[in-house]
């Protein structure tokens, strides 16, 4: 994993043009999952003006980012309420994705309603991708890493 003092050692110029390749390919990356959460979140604002609100559905998806490993996740979430001092308060309750690129959804959405599922299932399909992708490159990040510390043990 990155560490943050290989940040500021001193980079080369071909050390600089990787770092800068992984970083502009992140963020390719996150601006192709933004587009698609903004679709998601455009699409069940749509639907749930449909529906009576006992068949709006509460699950939701966000990217949250890590700055300093070059990395984001998009995750998906359930919206619930808590009665907290007299009032229900929302709370965003996170949907644990377990091992591999794609959320256990025959699981998550067997009490959702059918039209939610359905969405859910359509930009999960489009999310794997991404995250197999991000994937990919951390492990790139990680052995450029390893090999440069190498590199720069063997000039010491």
């Amino acid at each position: 994993m990155l560490e943050t003092n290989e940040l500021s050692t001193p980079h080369t110029e071909s050390d600089q043009a990787v770092i800068e390749w992984l970083e502009t390919n992140i963020e390719l990356l996150h601006n192709q999952a933004k587009m698609l959460v903004d679709d998601y979140w455009r699409r069940v604002n749509k639907e749930r003006k449909q529906y009576p609100s006992s068949e709006r559905g509460r699950i939701g998806v966000r990217i949250r980012r890590r700055e300093q490993s070059y990395s984001f996740a998009i995750e998906w979430f359930v919206m619930t309420s808590v009665f907290v001092n007299g009032r229900y308060k929302p709370m965003a309750q996170h949907l644990k994705k377990g091992k591999g690129f794609r959320y256990p959804m025959q699981c998550i959405l067997k009490t959702e309603p059918d039209w939610e599922a359905k969405l859910v299932e359509e930009f999960e399909t489009e999310f794997v991708e991404i995250r197999k992708q991000v994937d990919l490159l951390g492990k790139f990040r990680d052995v450029f890493y390893q090999c440069r510390r190498c590199m720069l043990e063997r000039r010491l």
